[in-house]
C-alpha cells in the first residue's frame, strides 16, 4: 500500500499539483518558482523513496517465503562432512522413512538416502509412513542399542553437528543390525 501511496505522492503533489497549480500558489503565497520547483522536487524524491522502500520490505518478505518454500537443502559442506563422517563409521542397514503426505519430508529424506548410498550403506528406502503421535520436527534415528557408541547415536552426532536436527530412539524390537532413520517435518 505505500507503494501505491508514494507513487501517487510523486505524480500528483511533486509533478502534477505544483506543476498545474504553479500560477495559482505563487498568487497565493510569496514563493517564486525556484522555491516551488525545490518544494516540487522534495515532494517527488519523498513520494519514490516510500515506494522504494515499500517494494524492498516486499522484496524481503518474498525471498523469505521461496526459502521457506524450497525446504530443508544439504549444502555442499554439509555433505561432504557427513560423508566422511559416515564412511568412517561400521555399516549397517538403514530403513529410511517420511512422513506420508509431506513433499518436504520426502524430498530430504532422499537427499539423506542420497548421502548414504554414496558413503555405501544399504539403504531400503524412502518409504512414506503415517507415524501414530508424529515425530515432531528434524529427524528422528531409531535403534536397538543403547550403548554409547552404538551406529544410531554416531550417524546422530554426526547428523547434529551439521545443523540437521536429529535426535535417538531407543526401539527394542528392532533388528541389531538395522536402524530406521524417520525424517519428520521441518523445524
Amino acid at each position: 500500500m505505500k507503494f501505491w501511496f508514494g507513487l501517487i505522492l510523486s505524480l500528483f503533489g511533486g509533478l502534477l499539483g505544483i506543476g498545474l497549480f504553479r500560477e495559482w500558489i505563487r498568487l497565493k503565497t510569496i514563493l517564486d518558482d525556484s522555491n516551488l520547483d525545490i518544494i516540487s522536487l522534495i515532494i517527488l524524491v519523498i513520494g519514490l523513496l516510500l515506494s522504494a522502500f515499500d517494494h524492498f520490505e516486499q522484496s524481503q518478505d518474498l525471498k523469505k517465503l521461496e526459502n521457506e518454500q524450497k525446504g530443508r537443502v544439504l549444502e555442499p559442506n554439509q555433505k561432504e562432512n557427513l560423508i566422511l563422517a559416515l564412511k568412517k563409521a561400521s555399516k549397517t542397514k538403514v530403513v529410511l522413512m517420511s512422513i506420508q503426505g509431506d513433499r518436504e519430508s520426502f524430498r530430504f529424506a532422499n537427499a539423506i538416502k542420497d548421502l548414504l548410498v554414496e558413503s555405501n550403506w544399504e539403504v531400503d528406502g524412502v518409504w512414506e509412513e503415517i507415524i501414530i503421535g508424529g515425530i515432531g520436527p528434524g529427524l528422528v534415528v531409531r535403534e536397538k542399542s543403547s550403548d554409547a557408541n552404538s551406529i544410531g547415536k554416531i550417524v546422530n552426532e554426526a547428523l547434529n553437528k551439521n545443523n540437521i536436527n536429529a535426535k535417538v530412539v531407543v526401539k527394542s524390537d528392532l533388528k541389531p543390525d538395522l536402524i530406521q532413520i524417520i525424517v519428520g517435518s521441518r523445524p
